[in-house]
């Protein structure tokens, strides 16, 4: 039984047909489908908890919020778990490798290589992908305000826009597996995986099955500092910087000297302070087959076992 978990709100019309393609795909092998379409926000996590522990596989259909929903119901569970690329950016399928063309999917379902994949918790909140701490999280707070159903890479132009010429960068203070690692004014990210939007490889070294989770914070106090910080993360150089504070950790504290704002998988996070760590369970994941082992990254003088 493959239950396939829907979100209306997410993907344009060709995706949706490529939906009925995959549903095609998937009873032509002779799978039996259930599709469940999501209502609310937190309702794919309540419908993947309830199905964990009877469905061959879920297949979360969505952008990446749907798949940090379903994850959350299904970490710690034997089920397998398909990220389709449906949303706007899909940063966690990119990370695993997975195709958008529907029989290329029905392949994966087919083939059935699984592999394990870490959690965080923030403020007893799972995530999958990446915390955004300060400008990020503005950004994401003003594009949330204006939202209306699907959006493009273009809705997030005037609040990219109007964050960096009004964003206040506060002053934080990070704590990282008992050590005090930083304090001055900046920004912060945490990462399970080393993509983010438009290809930037902003938690440049993080691997979603280590174990840990990968910490970058940038000093940072006005426009010019954070242009340069942008160049540096475009040639994935910024760890080597000596304002870029680069390391992993199990559990970490972020403490702001005034209300600042987060993302969380590309959706509104809580307010600092955080408390972020690694969740204890796993997450089973359904991939493609790979020519190269995930977390290979070449800049790091690593080849092909």
């Amino acid at each position: 039984m493959i239950h396939v978990i829907v979100n209306p709100s997410s993907g344009s019309g060709p995706k949706r047909e490529a939906l009925s393609e995959l549903r095609a795909a998937m009873q032509a092998q002779g799978r039996k489908v259930i599709e469940y379409r999501t209502t609310c926000p937190g309702d794919a996590t309540r419908y993947a908890a309830s199905i964990r522990d009877e469905a061959d596989m879920v297949i979360s259909w969505g952008g990446d919020g749907t798949a940090r929903e379903v994850a959350s119901g299904l970490v710690g569970s034997n089920t397998p778990m398909l990220v389709c690329p449906a949303g706007t950016e899909n940063l966690f399928a990119k990370e695993l490798r997975i195709p958008s063309h529907p029989q290329r999917l029905a392949g994966i379902v087919a083939a059935g290589r699984t592999v394990e994949c870490d959690l965080g918790i923030v403020n007893g909140r799972d995530f999958l992908m990446i915390i955004g701490v300060g400008f990020d999280g503005e950004v994401v707070r003003r594009l949330t305000a204006v939202r209306r159903g699907h959006i493009t890479h273009l809705s997030y132009f005037w609040p990219i826009w109007r964050t960096f010429w009004e964003h206040d960068y506060p002053r934080m203070r990070v704590v990282a597996d008992g050590e005090e690692i930083f304090d001055d004014f900046g920004l912060a990210f945490v990462g399970n995986i080393s993509r983010y939007a438009v290809g930037l490889r902003i938690c440049r070294d993080a691997s979603f099955d280590d174990g840990l989770l990968d910490l970058v914070v940038f000093t940072c106090q006005e426009q010019t500092a954070l242009v340069l910080h942008a160049a540096w993360t475009l040639l994935r150089r910024h760890p080597l910087k000596g304002n870029v504070i680069y390391r992993q950790f199990r559990n970490a504290r972020i403490e702001t000297d005034r209300p600042t704002p987060s993302q969380t998988d590309g959706d509104v996070g809580p307010n600092c302070p955080l408390d972020i760590s690694v969740h204890p369970g796993k997450l089973r994941l359904l991939v493609p087959p790979s020519q190269l082992p995930y977390g290979l990254w070449p800049w790091r003088g690593e080849t092909p076992l």
